[in-house]
């Protein structure tokens, strides 16, 4: 079902891991390896130093930069179909953390990798809770919750995210729909996953 009204977002307090920016650049660098400085200059000056320089996916850095930086990179390559280039961005993201970064995340069992995820949230993002519900074989919900910085473009981004971890463990057909979104004054963003 459609979202109804204007989503908000607050992008102050709050930081992730590294890793997602890494991987989102990576994108840029793969796809469009002769524009990436053309995303870099998007950004605010004090955003471009610091992700211009290597980055750890140990390191923390605020929220609100990645949110700048996926609305660079869908004002510059997504021409009219920005949502569907931050889900590409969102899969990229599985993709590439589960093959390197994450590997010991990597599980076989979708549901194991997402009860997984859930416990180490706290790892990877230092704002909100996670909980992970199997609602059938191939089904389950990530609900997130208690978030105090949020943005539909990390939603956006997170229905992406969930079909490449999917993909990633052998699912097909894989739905994913967020229920309910803290953007649009819900008590959580919710997530509804299925594969076959």
């Amino acid at each position: 079902m459609p979202k109804q009204g204007q989503p908000r977002e607050v992008l102050t307090p709050g930081r992730l891991k590294g890793g997602i920016f890494k991987s989102h650049l990576q994108w840029v660098s793969d796809k469009h390896p002769y524009d990436a400085q053309k995303v870099l200059d998007r950004l605010q000056p004090d955003v471009k130093k610091e992700l211009s320089a290597k980055i750890l996916a140990t390191s923390w850095f605020p929220f609100a930069w990645l949110v700048q930086l996926d609305r660079a990179i869908a004002e510059q390559f997504g021409a009219g179909r920005q949502g569907a280039l931050l889900r590409e961005l969102g899969r990229y993201s599985a993709v590439i953390n589960l093959s390197t970064t994450y590997k010991l995340l990597d599980r076989k069992a979708n549901h194991e990798f997402f009860r997984h995820s859930a416990l180490l949230h706290a790892q990877f993002q230092d704002f909100g809770k996670n909980t992970y519900q199997q609602t059938g074989e191939t089904s389950g919900r990530m609900i997130y919750s208690e978030y105090k910085t949020f943005s539909p473009v990390f939603c956006t981004s997170a229905v992406g995210y969930f079909e490449g971890c999917v993909e990633s463990h052998g699912g097909a057909n894989v739905s994913v729909a967020e229920l309910e979104c803290q953007c649009y004054g819900d008590r959580t963003c919710t997530f509804e996953i299925s594969w076959k």
